[in-house]
């Protein structure tokens, strides 16, 4: 089957780009790549564009499916690029939360083949999953989430599709992590403590009650928000939230404790500073619950973090920084469990 777009950047031709850009034939005189970011779950690359015109931009992020065969598996299971493209489709421009702008977003029906051209923010940098997060960095990123949490389509939740492959998703995770997650805690023996293993085998044991949980409200939530998935200005402010492959309809605590338990590196300024990110980010939020319901809420989803960690490195291309990253992603939310007595509410 040929895809009816490029999926790889060699296949993208000028005319094409013109397209998408509603330029005259000919007007894009050359055309180069080179690959950007740390994505695990697909290919992405800037594109430097020569116009005739010079009102058009000069450069372009695309994102394509991954040209690891288990990672672009793994989005087809998981709808991940059905579920990024339909962001960017059909509700990242009515939004007021911050992402880059879509020049084009389509996707073959097979979820295997994808393309999207979006805005190149440079100089926003992507933050660092390993070093972990700046105060700044957290704050303004919450921020980002209690506008996104607050947002309502007009068309309401039901006519978005892609927006509700996370209960699959949550069903999937329930049937496959008892068994894969021998698999996790052999390959990161040594790189996570006994503790820390011990805490997920227990939340293995018991993640029929933590899949089955009637959440707080439901709002349409980002599914993956750390620091690898945001661009930031060079003040530590966010520009812009990427990585929309984890987008569904879902519980605002996941993302806010998602956030807040994969970012500091050092947990005593975690202990120190969520209570006020929890109070600050919900007065940010239009109809936000209560302080105390909410918080149960985010007591309860400290394991985000580590079922991310659990889930995805057992799909897609093993790598020694993306072993790295996941290690950091599991340790960080699991002492947060532990500080929180979150197995307690399973």
């Amino acid at each position: 089957m040929i895809a009816r777009f490029p999926v790889r950047p060699e296949e993208f031709e000028t005319a094409f780009v013109e397209r998408v850009f509603d330029a005259a034939p000919g007007s894009l005189q050359s055309l180069t790549h080179e690959p950007v970011g740390t994505g695990q779950v697909c290919d992405s690359y800037r594109f430097t564009c020569k116009w005739s015109d010079g009102n058009l931009p000069a450069t372009f992020i695309a994102k394509c499916p991954s040209a690891d065969p288990v990672s672009r598996g793994a989005a087809a299971i998981f709808h991940l690029y059905d579920m990024e493209v339909g962001w960017y489709r059909d509700v990242a421009d009515d939004c007021q939360a911050l992402c880059p702008k879509s020049y084009h977003a389509d996707i073959a029906d097979n979820e295997q083949e994808f393309v999207l051209l979006l805005e190149d923010m440079t100089p926003a940098a992507q933050g660092d999953q390993l070093a972990g997060a700046t105060l700044i960095q957290v704050e303004t990123t919450l921020a980002e989430a209690a506008t996104l949490h607050s947002f309502q389509p007009e068309t309401g939740f039901d006519s978005l599709k892609w927006l509700h492959h996370g209960q699959g998703n949550s069903d999937f995770l329930k049937n496959s992590l008892p068994n894969g997650y021998a698999v996790f805690r052999e390959r990161y023996a040594s790189l996570l403590s006994s503790d820390i293993l011990d805490l997920g085998q227990e939340l293995i044991n018991r993640i029929e009650s933590y899949v089955a949980h009637e959440p707080l409200e439901l709002a349409i939530t980002h599914g993956d928000m750390r620091l690898d998935n945001i661009l930031f200005h060079q003040d530590g402010r966010l520009a812009a939230l990427v990585d929309w492959q984890t987008c569904s309809l879902g519980n605002p605590a996941n993302d806010i404790a998602y956030m807040i338990g994969t970012s500091f590196a050092d947990p005593s300024e975690r202990r120190n500073q969520e209570e006020n990110l929890v109070q600050t980010y919900l007065a940010q939020r239009t109809k936000a619950p209560a302080f105390g319901p909410f918080w149960t809420e985010y007591r309860r989803h400290a394991f985000s973090g580590f079922i991310m960690a659990i889930n995805a490195s057992l799909h897609v291309e093993q790598t020694e920084r993306g072993d790295k990253m996941f290690a950091a992603m599991a340790e960080r939310p699991a002492q947060m469990a532990m500080d929180l007595d979150s197995l307690s509410l399973l």
